[in-house]
């Protein structure tokens, strides 16, 4: 008798339809991709259709050639053909056990708390790992963990275990949205921080909801998509009476941001104000209440001193951006990074090139260990700023920036 593949029907059901948004994928618009994935790929020309889809689900076909399965994983966004719960039944059977170690072939039946200790173990490696070393190192890997964890999801999961491994998901998963976000690769990180927002959505999570939505503010905003930016800002800050103080700071920080990117002078102004009195509430127990949302001192200053270099110069802007560059320390070289590198560049345009040549120079010696498509962008961008500069200084930060960039970490 054959066995019904429902985590087939299941990857069907969750995937976007193209045809009809907010509705996962009908048995023949599955059908349709594959032909077509087969026809760019491979050209060869076939025409499955909805019929054998609902065979493949019901089990009557246990497995399929080796180009549908490959189609089938593309489509469906896995890696293996066990998570498409398709078996070869020609071969023998070997059981997968839980405590030969978990990886990305070995997708369970059955959630329990050590594949979520996994997921969270994993989320937490790899934001660390990305706060030091950049977005692209271990890049493939995180997302190889991302793919396994996902298929959790559809896996058979008891009641009390499924708010945390939501949870799990979504800092695993926004963790790998914020690596691609620091190689600039601006689509798929949106599509990893949709999936996050979902999973923080689904059980109520309103302190990851924040998070994950001030961080498509920033990459909106890197992305020159200003009105975008807003909007989701904007959307951040419902409900926030729900949040503690040190994420209505953070959502009211982004939120000042998208305002000043839109000229939005005064309006932007009052957020930051709202930021710092929010902040000014914080609780020390309160400035890291998940370990994804850390948002410190130095986050908030930098944050803020970002959304005032738009607007304005002046003692203030300095002043916050020196207390990130200070505060930042040994735990996020990268964000320490990029505080200082914004800062050269705002004191070169006040016609401070000794003062830019001294930050930047620190900001060097850490910039050319790391593998991020950001702080390379902000390395140009500061090169070419520092080259139409006049003064010796600038001239010499300039030489460095491009000697440095040359022997680079790929």
């Amino acid at each position: 008798m054959a066995t019904p593949n429902t985590r087939l029907r299941e990857l069907r059901e969750r995937t976007p339809s193209q045809q009809h948004p907010g509705d996962g994928l009908s048995r023949q618009e599955l059908a349709e991709l594959v032909n077509a994935y087969l026809w760019k790929v491979h050209g060869q020309r076939v025409e499955i259709d909805a019929g054998y889809i609902g065979k493949l689900e019901r089990g009557v076909i246990a497995w399929p050639g080796a180009l549908y399965r490959e189609a089938l994983r593309s489509i469906l966004d896995v890696t293996t053909d066990v998570q498409l719960g398709l078996r070869n039944t020609r071969r023998a059977a070997v059981p997968i056990r839980p405590d030969h170690g978990l990886s990305p072939e070995s997708v369970p039946a059955k959630v329990d708390r050590r594949h979520i200790r996994e997921v969270a173990g994993a989320a937490r490696f790899f934001s660390d790992w990305d706060h030091v070393h950049g977005g692209w190192s271990m890049l493939e890997a995180a997302l190889s963990q991302a793919r396994w964890a996902r298929q959790l999801l559809v896996a058979d999961c008891p009641a009390a275990l499924r708010a945390p491994l939501h949870q799990a998901v979504a800092d695993l998963v926004g963790t790998c949205g914020f690596k691609l976000f620091d190689t600039g690769a601006y689509q798929e990180a949106n599509r990893y921080f949709r999936v996050a927002l979902l999973c923080a959505d689904e059980v109520g999570d309103w302190h990851r909801r924040a998070r994950i939505l001030a961080r498509m503010v920033r990459l909106a905003l890197d992305a020159g998509q200003s009105d975008r930016a807003l909007t989701l800002a904007e959307q951040a800050l419902v409900r926030a009476d729900r949040l503690v103080p040190v994420r209505q700071a953070m959502l009211h920080a982004a939120h000042a941001k998208a305002l000043a990117a839109r000229r939005r002078r005064q309006e932007a102004l009052r957020a930051i104000g709202a930021a710092d009195e929010a902040f000014s509430r914080a609780s020390a127990d309160d400035i890291a209440p998940l370990w994804t949302d850390r948002y410190t001192g130095a986050h908030h200053a930098g944050e803020t001193a970002e959304a005032l270099a738009m607007l304005q110069g002046g003692a203030d802007v300095d002043a916050r951006f020196a207390v990130a560059r200070k505060d930042f320390g040994k735990q996020y070289p990268r964000a320490r990074v990029l505080a200082e590198l914004k800062f050269a560049s705002l004191a070169l345009a006040t016609d401070d090139p000794a003062k830019a040549a001294d930050v930047a120079g620190v900001a060097l010696d850490t910039a050319e260990q790391m593998r991020s498509t950001r702080v390379d962008d902000l390395l140009r961008a500061l090169g070419a700023q520092a080259a139409r500069h006049p003064s010796r200084e600038a001239r010499e930060l300039g030489m460095r920036i491009n000697a440095g960039m040359e022997k680079a970490p790929g």
